[in-house]
Order: C-alpha cells, then sequence, then structure tokens
C-alpha cells in the first residue's frame, strides 16, 4: 500500500488525481493548506507528496520553501502540479514539478514521476470479485425533496423503485425491499443519510450494495472523500445530468 499526501485546497483537482490512481493500490490523505499537510506529515509516515503550485498557507510560504521544508522535516519525495500559463523554476526546492494532468500522455508522466521517486512500480490494486459487475433491477431512492424523487424515477424508469423520503424511511424500506442499488441525499429528516448507510452497512446483506450519496452541497462531498464510507459508494453533486448518473452506475452494474 502506497499512502500519498494530496496538498490541495480544490477537492475537484484532488478527486481528479485519486481517478488516476484508482487502479493502483494507493492510500490517500488530503490537506486544503501547508498547515493541514504538516499536521498530517507530523501523524504518520506517507511514502510521497502530490502538491498544488498555489498551495496556501498561512506563513505565506511559496512552493519552493514549502518543498523545502517537508523535505528536511520528513524526508518525503514530492510532486509540485501546477497549473497552465505558470512559469516554474522545476530545480528548485527538491522537487518534481509537472503540470497538472489533462491527457492521457499527462497522466501517463504522473504515475511515471510517482514511481520514479518512489523507487518502486505502484502496486495494482486487486479488485474483489464480490464487487464485479451485476444486473441492477431494483433501487431504492431516498430524498425529502419530492421533485428529486419524480426526476430520478423518471430517469431510471425502467427499474423497480421504492422510495424513502427521510433517513428513517432510508433504513426500514432497505430491509424491506432488498434493493440491488440506494441513491440518497445527504442530509434529512430523522437521521442523516451517513447514519441510514452506516448501520445498515452493520447487516452482512448490505455490505456490497452500491450506495450513490447525491447532495448539492459541496462540503458533503469533502466529507464523502474525507472519511469514504465502507462498502462500494459514489458521490454525486446536484444539480446533476443524466450522463452523471448512468457513468456512475456503469462502474457498478451491467445494462
Amino acid at each position: 500500500m502506497t499512502k500519498i499526501l494530496l496538498a490541495d485546497p480544490d477537492i475537484d483537482r484532488r478527486f481528479k488525481i485519486k481517478l488516476i490512481l484508482r487502479r493502483y493500490d494507493c492510500e490517500f490523505r488530503e490537506a486544503r493548506n501547508f498547515e493541514v499537510a504538516d499536521r498530517i506529515l507530523k501523524m504518520e509516515k506517507l511514502d510521497l507528496c502530490v502538491v498544488d503550485y498555489l498551495l496556501p498557507g498561512r506563513q505565506n510560504l511559496n512552493i519552493y520553501d514549502v518543498c523545502q521544508k517537508i523535505i528536511a522535516k520528513f524526508s518525503v519525495p514530492i510532486i509540485v502540479l501546477f497549473p497552465e500559463g505558470i512559469n516554474v523554476e522545476k530545480t528548485h526546492g527538491g522537487a518534481v514539478y509537472l503540470p497538472f494532468p489533462k491527457s492521457a500522455r499527462d497522466e501517463g508522466e504522473l504515475v511515471a514521476k510517482m514511481e520514479f521517486l518512489l523507487g518502486k512500480k505502484l502496486k495494482p490494486r486487486k479488485f474483489d470479485e464480490k464487487f464485479e459487475k451485476r444486473e441492477l433491477k431494483k433501487i431504492l431512492i431516498a430524498d425529502d425533496e419530492y421533485a428529486v424523487r419524480v426526476l430520478l424515477k423518471t430517469l431510471l424508469k425502467n427499474y423497480e423503485i421504492c422510495e424513502a423520503k427521510d433517513g428513517i424511511e432510508l433504513r426500514e424500506k432497505a430491509v424491506e425491499f432488498k434493493p440491488d442499488l440506494i441513491i440518497t441525499d445527504v442530509i434529512m429528516p430523522g437521521i442523516s443519510a451517513w447514519k441510514a448507510i452506516k448501520e445498515l452497512r452493520e447487516m452482512s446483506e448490505f455490505k456490497d450494495i452500491p450506495v450513490i450519496f447525491a447532495s448539492g452541497y459541496v462540503k458533503d462531498k469533502e466529507i464523502f472523500e474525507m472519511h469514504r464510507p465502507a462498502g462500494p459508494s459514489a458521490f454525486l453533486l446536484k444539480p446533476f445530468k443524466k450522463d452523471e448518473l448512468f457513468g456512475i452506475l456503469k462502474n457498478f452494474f451491467v445494462f
């Protein structure tokens, strides 16, 4: 297992790096600024840091000072990702500097540089056979907004649908309906989806059922990425498009 620190104020950029590395056996720690990154590095031994060129910090350190401090204190190799339009002194600070990946070629170069700094190949992730794609038949939709439930039922008209309007109903109807997939809002009356799903996951029959958490709050996406719940799951930011929903479904099921 390769432990990687992603230090970037932008959650979407952090998520993009995790997507690039999804086929490898990696574990991630995330930081929005230098102070959080420093605390994480003090708490545990990490193998590699991937740092945004414009990483903020109260000490007003430039990226070269940040890299020198991390390398001097923790002896961790660093890759700095920089955006277009920035002139970078690529030999400064003891780190490797790359443009933020935008193509398959860029992604390949990022992985190659990681392996160079680590001195070894990234280990491919072994996917458990129980998570292999299967046929989707029954979907439980949980959302306190009636319009959202109607929208999802319309998009998913080819499937057997059960609805829940709050967290308590989500938990109860999941047990009764035994769905192949749960799509749920995060914050609902009664109990939150986080708590409802956690309680369901304690039952053996729900450990492997995919859950899509849907929310209009970026902070919920942040919580999901920082504390991803056990079992197969994904996050969908509202408002979403049909292609985004079905793109996630294809990760779990054969259509």
